[in-house]
């Protein structure tokens, strides 16, 4: 593990990065960013914002509202209703629209927390306490979870959060940040879903798919 986070890092650089994200709009942008493109997700946040403010605004607008204002995002009546779930659990938590207080929780408790609201499960979750809360923990989605597959971090066929509950306790400290966005990118630009980009891959040795790949 150490090993391909250091070529990963070689390949990408280590970032590094401290908290400086509300924990609530970070929660509601990875809501609207699930199962859509990025460009997509940044233009229903932008909407949302402009037209509601405060988050106190959203709360009491109308669903229809919210869903024309997200529409862009794709599937707005479902993400409309989960945001507005999300507000009125956090109110009754906070006696606010705020989730700030998380600050004070530790890693389990935050993360239990933040994956019994609606719609949130343990990578948005994850995502949440590394970007918002500077957090030493590492998310797993969609790329992370089909790499791990394929380089043998975890085993075939694991589920999504199986993989998290996995990758947790292999990922060296104060790695969490780099090597997560080091291996979105290298699944973005190299180890695809579909016709993956072997050759010449720095991770071809120890790769459990490339077999598979060169006799396809």
């Amino acid at each position: 593990m150490a090993s391909a986070a250091a070529a990963l890092e070689k390949l990408y650089g280590h970032e590094e990065r401290g908290a400086d994200e509300d924990i609530l709009d970070s929660l509601i942008g990875c809501v609207l960013s699930q199962n859509t493109t990025d460009v997509n997700s940044g233009r229903a946040w932008e909407t949302l914002k402009k037209l509601y403010p405060t988050w106190q605004g959203v709360a009491r607008a109308k669903a229809h509202s919210i869903e024309a204002a997200i529409r862009v995002a794709g599937l707005a009546p479902t993400r409309s209703r989960r945001i507005k779930d999300i507000l009125a659990q956090v109110k009754k938590t906070s006696g606010g629209y705020d989730l700030e207080f998380l600050r004070e929780a530790s890693d389990d408790e935050a993360m239990e927390y933040l994956a019994s609201l609606d719609g949130v499960g343990k990578k948005t979750a994850a995502v949440v306490l590394l970007f918002a809360m500077g957090r030493d923990v590492f998310p797993v989605d969609t790329h992370v979870h089909r790499i791990s597959q394929r380089l043998g971090f975890v085993r075939e066929g694991v589920s999504r959060d199986e993989c998290y509950e996995e990758m947790k306790k292999l990922v060296a400290p104060g790695k969490a940040l780099s090597f997560h966005l080091n291996l979105i990118r290298f699944g973005k630009e190299r180890c695809h879903k579909r016709r993956p980009e072997c050759g010449g891959c720095v991770f071809r040795a120890r790769c459990v798919y490339v077999g598979r790949r060169v006799n396809d």
